[in-house]
């Protein structure tokens, strides 16, 4: 109720000093009031926290996407937590910076939104984290108000889609390794049987023909392009069948080094320079070793075989260890892996090959199967863990083998004394 100028002219100047006091109807009034004070404070109580509740700041900070303000300069206002972990940046190191200078990787989108662009356009944004990692981004951009209405600059709001992109690309792969081992499987097992036959027919046929010379060569050229096969046959049915690791604790740096000296003369021959950094962020893993070996050798071999393409440009291999939190399937929780990088300055992938890098019997090469980076995807998936791939043209492609982190002997040794 609102009290106006007139009222207080009804109030009377004051009141007769002889007027006697009720005792009821002041406790009565001390009562209310009591009770009154007592709802305020509640009220107010609630439109505390209320407020808290609804503060802009605890909401922008709250979202996991990247909230990005800019003013009509397109310098940035607001920088929340999201966007400091996407980037790598900190809050007080983009306020007030040029979006487009402190954020390339988002000037070619913000460019075609100014353009022609609405509020409802996506943009997908890719780059390598801080890490090397590859990051993918879906961006929006829509204008920002104030509270009147009028346009005072930009808002770019983005969410990260790595994750689910990584979930996709192994779904992807689980899924062509299924269907292709299921056919290698019935081919492999139709193949071997009549090879083996043949196999030992021709073994005893020289001893009853005339032309020993000519039926002796014969039948070695034939019986080394059938074990050619069956070597084949082997691969496919490691394709398709389970493999049980046999996992021992190893020291992952440590194994990559023994590969790389085990290729030291093909590397060398190859005038190529390698450059392994020292292992300072500790990667113990269970892990068959022999199984491993195998990744590793195909991997370096790749390289080798890159960097020979580059006519004439020094070739150099690079190989760095570190430790990444993943998630690798949609119930896991965040695991700790374990990273060795292979990367090299080669003539890079193209897309189109590079989508198809895993696919069994895929090759570009005039010898081989095609089935080398197929068995290394599937060794390290054994061993729960993930084969990425990162290749720019032009500038080198690079491959990621993660494994599951070991605990240590001292990690196992807290984990007793706390339970």
């Amino acid at each position: 109720m609102i009290v106006t100028e007139s009222d207080y002219k009804q109030i009377p100047d004051s009141f007769p000093s002889s007027a006697p006091a009720d005792p009821r109807a002041l406790e009565h009034l001390y009562t209310l009031y009591t009770e009154s004070t007592e709802k305020l404070r509640l009220a107010f109580e609630r439109l505390e926290k209320r407020f808290r509740e609804i503060d802009p700041c605890n909401i922008y900070n709250s979202i996991n996407e990247a909230l990005i303000t800019l003013d009509q300069d397109e310098k940035i206002l607001t920088f929340n937590r999201a966007a400091v972990r996407i980037f790598s940046l900190e809050e007080q190191d983009a306020i007030g910076k040029p979006f487009r200078e402190c954020l390339p990787v988002c000037a070619k989108a913000f460019r075609e939104y100014l353009e022609a662009g609405s509020p409802e356009d996506r943009y997908e944004i890719s780059f390598r984290s801080a890490q090397g990692g590859p990051v993918v981004l879906r961006g929006r951009f829509s204008d920002l108000m104030d509270r009147n209405g009028e346009t005072i600059g930009t808002t770019c709001l983005l969410h990260d889609l790595t994750v689910e992109r990584l979930l996709e690309e192994k779904a992807r792969r689980s899924d062509r390794l299924a269907a292709l081992g299921e056919l290698a499987a019935g081919v492999a097992h139709e193949m071997r049987n009549p090879l083996t036959t043949v196999r030992g027919y021709l073994q005893i046929l020289p001893q009853f023909k005339d032309d020993e010379d000519f039926i002796q060569e014969f039948s070695d050229n034939l019986i080394r392009e059938i074990d050619r096969l069956t070597r084949l046959t082997d691969d496919l049915l490691n394709m398709a069948k389970p493999i049980a690791p046999e996992r021992k604790p190893e020291q992952l740096s440590a194994l990559v080094v023994e590969v790389a000296d085990f290729l030291n003369d093909k590397i060398r021959a190859a005038h190529i320079e390698i450059a392994i950094e020292d292992d300072n962020a500790n990667t113990p893993v269970l892990i068959d070793a022999d199984r491993m070996k195998q990744v590793f050798i195909n991997l370096f071999v790749n390289a080798i075989e890159a960097l020979q393409q580059t006519g004439g440009r020094s070739g150099r291999i690079c190989v760095r260890f570190s430790q990444c939190n993943e998630i690798l399937s949609e119930d896991q929780t965040p695991q700790t892996y374990a990273v060795a990088e292979i990367s090299d300055n080669g003539p890079g992938i193209p897309p189109p090959i590079l989508e198809r890098l895993f696919d069994p019997f895929f090759t570009t090469k005039e010898t081989g199967t095609g089935l080398g980076l197929s068995l290394s995807n599937r060794i390290v998936e054994e061993h729960g863990g993930f084969l990425r791939v990162s290749s720019v043209q032009g500038e080198g492609a690079a491959f990621w083998v993660m494994l599951p982190l070991a605990e240590t002997p001292g990690d196992q040794a807290a984990g007793r004394e706390n339970f």
